[in-house]
């Protein structure tokens, strides 16, 4: 083995622990710590077409064992993606919020919020779902999904809006499900909330 390839071994090695470290300091340095939460009920209501936004659900319910529901919309059924992506700028360019299923939130304390993103937006069921819900004295926890960067915060500030709640904990994005590290970042975002997983 040379000397050359021994050494980009080695850099290669320490420049991956560095960068690990690098984002564990960052994800702690955002990470908003407030009262433990994991004695509080929570519930996780996801829309996803592609599955991503579903996958992304499907590990925090593994994580905490909670209740799950998927916002279904009849009319994006049976659609492909260029169908639906058609559909849904028709529907935005009108400010149209689609008919989705009724999902009981009464009894939960927190709700997980999971949505695709929509160009630079959140998704139009999880709209319809924030406008006709009583998020009153609940905690909302948004995680989303979406195939490039986006700005969070206008997202989880329309969490805000459309929910007419403030009590929005920091959010969680990725890039579909493909983002490398996404179990320990995933774990990483719910322990920072005090979800604490095991």
């Amino acid at each position: 083995m040379s000397k050359i390839f021994l050494f980009g071994t080695v850099l290669i090695l320490i420049t991956l622990i560095l960068f690990i470290l690098a984002l564990n300091l960052y994800l702690d340095k955002n990470a908003s710590y407030t009262n433990n939460l994991s004695d509080k009920k929570a519930l996780i209501v996801y829309y996803s077409h592609s599955n991503h936004t579903e996958e992304v659900a499907n590990m925090i319910k593994q994580y905490l064992n909670c209740d799950i529901y998927k916002i279904k919309v009849e009319e994006y059924e049976n659609k492909n993606a260029a169908e639906l992506t058609k559909l849904v700028n028709e529907q935005m360019k009108k400010d149209y919020l689609p008919k989705i299923n009724k999902i009981d939130i009464s009894d939960y304390d927190i709700i997980f919020v999971g949505s695709p993103v929509w160009k630079f937006d959140v998704s139009l069921p999880v709209k319809s779902f924030l406008t006709n819900n009583n998020f009153n004295n609940k905690i909302i926890i948004p995680f989303y999904t979406f195939g490039g960067f986006v700005n969070k915060s206008k997202l989880d500030n329309q969490i805000k809006e459309l929910s007419r709640n403030n009590n929005v904990l920091p959010s969680f994005l990725t890039v579909y499900c493909k983002f490398a590290f996404l179990k320990y970042r995933l774990t990483h975002w719910l322990n920072g909330i005090n979800f604490y997983t095991k």
